[in-house]
């Protein structure tokens, strides 16, 4: 079967229960709105809030609805898998979701400086210069961190959805 007939057969099931729509829509409004007010966090000095929405631009509000429709798609398939006793992989919807959150975070906040002086402390190996060449890493690369973010939760949806459809129990 299709990557995408095998998408669409599982999101057919998932989303024939009002609950797991009804949930579907909570998760994508509350992760848009926490989307929203933290990708402008290289504007704001890393502050959080509704004061952040005066600093968004189209790409980021492009990548507030991309993420958070993804995970309004992949955590309803996710609590439907484990309803049913199967495994979910959660791995990959973790690492796209700290990505998509931590980036905006350590471009320009004093947080990895920080974390990166108590390194140098424990490690001697570790230069107090480090925190500056990654958040600069960070700031040059950001889109495509998340691209990566948003190529992850494609791979998370995936991956749920071909356990749902492989779920012998479940009701497609």
């Amino acid at each position: 079967m299709k990557t995408t007939e095998t998408v669409r057969r599982a999101l057919a099931a998932v989303f024939a229960g009002r609950g797991y729509r009804l949930g579907g829509g909570a998760t994508f409004v509350v992760f848009l709105v926490l989307y929203l007010f933290t990708l402008p966090a290289e504007y704001t000095g890393a502050v959080i809030g509704p004061g952040a929405l005066q600093y968004l631009s189209v790409r980021l509000v492009l990548f507030a609805v991309a993420l958070s429709g993804l995970l309004a798609l992949v955590g309803p398939m996710m609590v439907f898998v484990m309803r049913e006793g199967q495994r979910a992989r959660k791995a990959t919807t973790a690492g796209s979701l700290l990505v998509s959150l931590v980036t905006p975070l350590l471009c320009c906040s004093p947080l990895l400086p920080a974390l990166m002086g108590v390194a140098a402390a424990v490690l001697p190996f570790v230069s107090s210069t480090t925190s500056l060449h990654v958040q600069k890493f960070i700031v040059v690369y950001q889109n495509e961190l998340y691209l990566g973010a948003v190529l992850l939760l494609g791979i998370a949806l995936v991956q749920q959805a071909r356990a749902v459809v492989a779920c012998p129990r479940c009701r497609l």
